[in-house]
């Protein structure tokens, strides 16, 4: 089997490239040319390409001949970003590759998604659930997924839209701030800890990919990727504090006067910083508010088996935030 990775460079694709080269199946790495590659990846098995997501010939080009496409590009949330930002590369991006992978007879089209689509305030939401997304990041995702199921129907191509559920592990740089300030006590649970979320290892998201390759069970269905069981937010918090040797600060004030506060400490920054503040109503809210995936869709028609609960996957992400001095 022939395979081609976009977006193999990023967090979640590092580990997915790592895991595919165990396999004796043709594995290509799709990279731009300003893309950092490690020298570890250059003296790999897997073959790296250059490609320009500007040329649509470009694109066709390197889909021809592949049996299996995994999209992992997207861009993500970050302060200061505009609506047109998100659509170009989670919508229009997307569309263009789509469309080249249709040309080229691409049989399966995998593609990474986010639970947020679904919106904030459940817990243990299945895939069937209404979209709500929250933000221009999940609007454009639910853009794209609804492209994704249209074009590959008509176009008779074999689809696969992955959710992985808060994603974490070697190699996320961005809570190391956090996993810091619970190192150094200065964090404080403000609000009651009980809300349900849930963390992800890495590792088990990228089974959750694997399992989707070649598999006909996973053609044309939508499945959540999660860690095997949900936790409370201050469970989650209190593995960090474990895992760093500190212990978690925990003042309940109330959900309503943290994001008061956490909205000037905000507004603040973005007046005089032009960024997010250190808190914000977002990481309120992410704290505070159910949001779990179920995963019995995953387990009953794929195979995903989680291997990770929270703790052991917090203890391995603070070990390889501490061999590199990150902490």
């Amino acid at each position: 089997m022939k395979i081609l990775v976009m977006g193999g460079t990023g967090f979640i694709g590092l580990h997915l490239i790592e895991q595919l080269q165990r396999r004796n199946d043709e594995i290509i790495l799709a990279v731009r040319k300003q893309s950092k590659i490690s020298e570890k990846l250059k003296q790999s098995k897997i073959s790296i390409v250059l490609i320009d997501y500007e040329s649509d010939a470009d694109i066709f080009q390197k889909t021809q001949g592949i049996d299996t496409l995994i999209f992992l590009i997207g861009q993500m949330g970050v302060s200061g970003l505009k609506y047109d930002d998100f659509y170009k590369v989670n919508c229009l991006l997307t569309k263009k590759v789509l469309i080249a992978a249709g040309k080229a007879n691409v049989k399966h089209f995998i593609f990474c998604s986010t639970p947020g689509v679904l919106g904030f305030g459940k817990r243990l939401a299945k895939e069937s659930e209404p979209y709500a997304p929250r933000n221009d990041y999940e609007k454009t995702k639910v853009i794209a997924e609804k492209y994704v199921i249209k074009f590959c129907r008509q176009a008779g191509m074999n689809y696969t839209i992955l959710r992985p559920d808060f994603v974490y592990g070697p190699g996320d740089y961005r809570r190391i701030v956090m996993y810091r300030n619970i190192m150094k006590k200065r964090f404080i649970l403000t609000t009651s800890g009980k809300s349900h979320l849930h963390p992800t290892y890495v590792d088990d998201v990228v089974s959750g990919f694997l399992c989707c390759i070649g598999n006909e069970h996973s053609y044309n269905e939508i499945f959540n990727i999660a860690a095997d069981e949900e936790v409370t937010s201050e469970h989650y918090l209190r593995c960090i504090a474990d895992a760093t040797g500190s212990s978690l600060i925990h003042v309940n004030i109330s959900y309503t006067l943290s994001v008061i506060i956490a909205g000037i400490i905000d507004g603040l920054c973005q007046k005089f910083r032009h960024k997010e503040g250190f808190v914000s109503k977002n990481k309120i809210d992410f704290l505070s508010i159910d949001h779990s995936s179920s995963i019995d869709k995953a387990k009953r028609m794929i195979g995903y088996k989680p291997q990770y609960n929270c703790q052991q996957g917090i203890t391995k992400t603070i070990k390889w935030c501490k061999q590199n001095n990150l902490l």
